[in-house]
């Protein structure tokens, strides 16, 4: 450890989202080459802190643990897919998560806990920063896909990675689960399909 490590905070869909995730990054490098996000798993990021002092940073989890303990898990829906415009004419193909007032609360919910003051909005993302080449080749797929399925966030995953080695990996360092039973259920769409979908 170089003394300063890049904290990731997170929620992991589980293993059958991951894997659609997955088919759908290497359906996408077949048309386009390798790219930023082909390799990393399936999650929803929440929050960034960067070039942390570990010691200081674990005490801090360990005082959010209790807040976010607390929360109840949430029932999220992937709803097709979309995409984010960025500087420099890129773009970024993500698998959107329904918006609902119960997502929106649960949401403001969770920044609140975090002291996060910016907005998010929660998706998976399936291929970052690409050029518009690029998504000019890879939009006509993914524009009229439907893919719907619902899936519980049930913990906040954190991992770190040490900030000044270009090679190192992240490593989990703490799983936290939502343990009340209260509230923010959405029960909108309850037969959406499971089955796998046919890619391009």
């Amino acid at each position: 450890m170089t003394g300063y490590a890049d904290y990731l905070f997170l929620l992991s869909p589980p293993q059958p989202v991951i894997d659609e995730v997955a088919r759908y990054k290497k359906a996408s490098a077949k048309h386009i080459g390798d790219f930023s996000s082909m390799n990393s798993n399936a999650h929803i990021s929440v929050m960034t802190a960067e070039r942390q002092k570990p010691y200081f940073a674990e005490n801090t989890l360990n005082r959010l643990e209790q807040r976010l303990a607390i929360m109840p898990p949430i029932l999220l829906h992937i709803d097709g897919f979309k995409y984010f415009e960025h500087l420099h004419n890129k773009k970024t193909i993500y698998a959107a998560i329904r918006n609902t007032p119960a997502v929106d609360d649960w949401f403001e919910l969770m920044r609140k806990n975090l002291g996060i003051k910016k907005v998010f909005l929660p998706h998976v993302t399936v291929c970052r920063n690409i050029s518009n080449e690029q998504f000019n080749t890879l939009w006509p797929h993914f524009r009229h896909k439907r893919w719907m399925e619902p899936f519980w966030a049930n913990e906040l995953v954190i991992t770190r990675r040490e900030t000044f080695e270009p090679f190192a990996k992240p490593q989990t360092v703490k799983r936290i689960v939502f343990r009340s039973n209260k509230g923010f259920v959405d029960t909108t769409d309850k037969a959406d399909s499971n089955e796998q979908m046919n890619l391009f």
